[in-house]
């Protein structure tokens, strides 16, 4: 009995639309919370709204036993579904014949590429792992240029981070990011725990949609540049930015003669970065990208117009 109790304890289960149940294995580095409150299901699934034909545009990031991917799948047939754990992919295959399943992580989900090849930008829903929740939205934000939508349910303080304002506490790298990446983005429901099997232990969740831009206000090197900026900075938010900048490794190799630079008079280097909102860490990544590439700036470069309103 106690053998059979543990077995029990360490299975996920579901139940298909012709009322069979199926179970996988849990797997603890996978960090399984399967949602099943079919309430939570309809609002993600409704908040979507990809016009796209068939759906060919949708893509849902880890589906495990497809209880979204059931309720996707009747107004998206054409949708993409990417899982890691075997177990489920032998599931879904069997609950879903025609599914066009991806088997791999999401990290490695190649966004540019996917969006290419069915001719229009992505909708991309997913409950996501509590174990890489930062992971898979620094991955999710790279893509954002292919991306239209993204529903995705994560933990509470994860979308608090993403949707904070500067001067807050939680306002940080991803909260900046969101800010100029994405055209708006609301907290659409507050998920509770009994809505997960299994339920997770101290853990708030919410729903979040984030409407992206189809153009960054930067480019390519000077977002690289950017994001490096940003977790150096935030590796010590006490520090000004001429300290804490010349740490990073990473941000030397792109900018070189970084120390020198940071030794300079520019405004910016004596604030601290809890200190600047997203217009001026545009400014930042774009000063620093000309800089490595050799430009001789004539005085400050001017604040870009669109964030400087919003600020």
């Amino acid at each position: 009995n106690k053998k059979l109790r543990s077995r029990t304890r360490n299975r996920i289960e579901t139940e298909g639309e012709d009322g069979v149940k199926v179970s996988i294995a849990r797997k603890e580095g996978l960090s399984q919370n399967f949602l099943v409150d079919q309430g939570i299901i309809d609002s993600m699934c409704n908040a979507l709204q990809d016009s796209s034909p068939g759906g060919k545009c949708v893509v849902e990031l880890g589906p495990g036993l497809g209880a979204l991917t059931s309720q996707l799948l009747q107004d998206y047939p054409s949708l993409t579904a990417v899982e890691l754990d075997g177990q489920a992919c032998t599931e879904l295959k069997g609950r879903f014949p025609k599914l066009n399943l991806q088997e791999g992580s999401l990290l490695d989900f190649d966004f540019k590429a996917h969006a290419e090849a069915n001719g229009g930008r992505l909708s991309v829903i997913s409950n996501l792992p509590f174990g890489i929740t930062s992971a898979s939205v620094f991955h999710i934000l790279d893509g954002s240029e292919h991306i239209r939508r993204a529903v995705l349910l994560m933990q509470q303080e994860a979308c608090q981070r993403l949707m904070a304002e500067p001067e807050m506490r939680k306002y940080g790298t991803q909260s900046i990011e969101v800010g100029f990446r994405a055209a708006n983005i609301r907290q659409l429901c507050v998920v509770p725990s009994i809505a997960f099997d299994p339920p997770p232990k101290n853990t708030k969740c919410a729903v979040v949609v984030i409407d992206f831009n189809d153009e960054l206000p930067v480019q390519t090197q000077e977002a690289k540049i950017l994001r490096q900026c940003l977790q150096a900075a935030y590796d010590d938010k006490a520090a000004r930015l001429s300290k804490s900048l010349p740490k990073s490794k990473a941000l030397r190799e792109s900018v070189p003669g970084l120390r020198d630079y940071c030794e300079g008079d520019s405004n910016w280097l004596q604030k601290k970065p809890t200190e600047l909102a997203v217009g001026k860490w545009i400014h930042v990544a774009r000063s620093l990208s000309a800089y490595a590439s050799g430009a001789q700036e004539e005085g400050e470069f001017e604040e870009d117009e669109e964030f400087e309103l919003q600020e």
